[in-house]
């Protein structure tokens, strides 16, 4: 851990800001924001100060001694016996099925996408990016936003066991439903259930670590203003999804059914219109310090429209 890193990680637990710390030892908060981020080293004199400020030694806070330093983050053991449950139940659904004469292709084909690309693929990705230190692949990662190394590993360490329970749940209830009771057809349900504690595990993360995983108060503050506009996004995409399997069903449209085509049109639409309102909000929210009103106008008027196609969706 660097002297910078270092700076951060006492400055945080003591729950002191870059501008407070920089009040106390007499320097500007760009000068903090430079020792932080690696850009700049604090002198002789400054270092004295610190140490003092946060009540520890000169050899601790220059990283001789590190009683105090946590041990390096991994991917809990939990992870990989979680990838290798999905695939036991995977192997499993295929062997009992197959022996009861119950198996079913379309079942096997929902097992394999949860368990293979939904869970073992993203359980190696998030495993590398522990190892790595690298988190280009995470959605969202801004390599221009300095990031606290530590936390981020701790938070895609987070995501893989939370994201893995859930799919591991999932595919067991999805798995024994076919096996015993093969007449109850509620697969469907159930991977709407899935996908909404998928994406509310991946939120409830994201509020867990939203303001630890940056080393500029700024960059945490200005994520946390991003939260609200990012679950109205995943909302809007879920009741365009759900609403379009809703209307079909209640219309009776079949697979075939050239009539249908319109309906799913005005489904991309309404998501392409939420994806667009939160790609213009993220932008706002770079440039701005303290953004004012709390969603701007382009976000808002998106969203009016993709509900308006939602709505335009149950008409045709």
């Amino acid at each position: 851990m660097t002297v910078g890193e270092k700076i951060s990680v006492l400055r945080k637990e003591s729950g002191i800001s870059q501008e407070k710390l920089a009040e106390l030892v007499g320097v500007s908060r760009q000068a903090v924001t430079k020792w932080e981020s690696g850009k700049g080293n604090p002198d002789t004199e400054n270092l004295i100060r610190i140490s003092e400020i946060f009540g520890v030694s000169m050899d601790e806070l220059c990283g001789v001694c590190s009683e105090k330093a946590k041990p390096e983050p991994k991917i809990h053991i939990m992870g990989h016996i979680l990838a290798l449950v999905s695939l036991l139940i995977l192997t499993a659904y295929c062997i009992i099925g197959g022996i009861t004469k119950v198996f079913s292709g379309e079942i096997l084909i929902l097992l394999l996408i949860l368990a293979i690309p939904m869970h073992c693929f993203t359980h190696l990705i998030f495993w590398g990016m522990v190892k790595s230190g690298e988190f280009s692949m995470l959605a969202g990662y801004d390599d221009s936003i300095k990031y606290d190394t530590e936390m981020m590993k701790r938070y895609v360490a987070g995501l893989d066991f939370m994201t893995g329970f859930e799919t591991v749940s999932y595919l067991f209830l999805i798995a024994a439903t076919s096996l015993i009771v093969p007449e109850f057809d509620i697969y469907g349900i159930l991977i709407i259930m899935y996908i909404i504690s998928y994406v509310a595990g991946i939120f409830f993360m994201g509020f867990k670590f939203g303001d630890k995983i940056y080393s500029d108060p700024s960059d945490a503050k200005r994520a946390k203003r991003g939260l609200p506009a990012s679950v109205i996004l995943v909302v809007m995409m879920l009741i365009s999804v759900f609403g379009f399997m809703l209307f079909f069903e209640l219309k009776d449209y079949k697979n075939n059914d050239a009539s249908v085509f319109p309906m799913l049109g005005t489904m991309f639409v309404s998501i392409g219109f939420a994806l667009g309102g939160y790609l213009a909000e993220s932008r706002r929210l770079k440039k701005e310090e303290d953004p004012k009103p709390f969603f701007g106008k382009p976000f808002v008027i998106c969203n009016v429209l993709a509900f308006a196609a939602i709505v335009a969706m149950a008409i045709l």
